[in-house]
């Protein structure tokens, strides 16, 4: 016959108390119960357990061995339940995210570092990448954050809000003071340009095409970070998204509305596949916290910054 969690309880209780009655008291029930309970576990085994010396119950050294072993158990499922606890109020779980580096370097952190509060037992695996569609759908991660809206049928896209590019030039530039620059005051310059068959490239080198203005490209970077790195430091100027100056202090640049308007779509991706994962909604409510205070800062700013949430 299988042990039952009465019988090991109320053994676990008489090696505390050293009494059937105490016992009994601890556990509400009867002293019969608890009694009856003790004499199954022997049974149960096959150990003697007790020894009787003057209608007492005294453990033997093979109780004493197993109340070690009860008491680890005990112990463990106690754990147990307090980890369960954890995952049903969200404080603890797995969270896997990967993201752009725009996004990473800027709002994801932010958010991760709030959500890391409330929920401060939870892992969090956090990956930068320039392929985060094809690890959202490889299931690798539970959220993707990317500039790419990828159609692909194991993939949920939704997206996070739109954002107006900025143009940065140096300090010292000629076009520094301006609050607007146009594609035509860039004519001939020197531009740092986004790498090859990247959508943020397309999308700037389209609005320069359509209006047949020619610059010099003669550096190439992944993110808008290594784009402002290298115009702050008088290499040329550049067309970039604009959470990396909105968020990063650059003394040696100059920040601008660019005209005609270039918007990025800031996206995020799911499994298809997969079952919504709580602790994943609840990260991007702290997300989401994150980019209105960045728009309530941008109002309040000299409007260069500008951020609308999708329709």
């Amino acid at each position: 016959m299988p042990l039952s969690h009465r019988q090991l309880d109320a053994f676990r209780m008489f090696m505390e108390t050293g009494s059937v009655t105490a016992a009994a008291e601890r556990l509400r029930v009867s002293q019969p119960a608890v009694s009856k309970s003790l004499v199954g576990l022997e049974y149960d085994l096959g150990l003697t357990l007790f020894t009787r010396a003057r209608k007492r119950l005294v453990p033997t050294h093979d109780a004493q061995l197993l109340y070690r072993e009860v008491e680890r158990l005990f112990s463990s499922l106690n754990d147990i339940e307090s980890f369960a606890r954890d995952l049903r109020y969200l404080k603890s779980g797995e969270l896997h995210i990967a993201s752009a580096a725009s996004l990473g370097h800027t709002l994801v952190a932010d958010s991760i570092a709030s959500f890391a509060v409330e929920h401060h037992k939870a892992r969090i695996v956090f990956n930068v990448s320039t392929t985060v569609s094809q690890i959202v759908i490889n299931q690798q991660v539970d959220l993707g954050f990317s500039l790419i809206q990828v159609q692909h049928p194991a993939l949920l896209n939704e997206p996070l809000f739109h954002a107006r590019g900025v143009c940065v030039v140096p300090k010292g530039h000629r076009l520094a003071g301006r609050e607007a620059i146009t594609a035509e005051d860039l004519r001939d310059e020197q531009f740092i340009s986004f790498i090859r068959d990247s959508r943020m490239r397309h999308i700037i080198d389209a609005t320069f095409e359509q209006q047949r203005i020619s610059r010099y490209q003669q550096y190439e970077v992944f993110t808008s970070v290594e784009a402002c790195a290298l115009v702050s430091r008088g290499l040329g100027v550049s067309i970039v998204e604009p959470l990396g100056v909105a968020y990063a202090q650059w003394p040696d640049l100059w920040v601008a509305r660019f005209d005609p308007a270039i918007r990025f779509t800031f996206n995020v991706m799911r499994p298809r596949d997969r079952a919504p994962l709580r602790l994943a909604e609840a990260y991007l409510g702290h997300l989401n916290k994150a980019i209105g205070r960045i728009r309530k800062n941008a109002e309040t700013s000299d409007g260069k910054i500008e951020l609308n949430l999708p329709a």
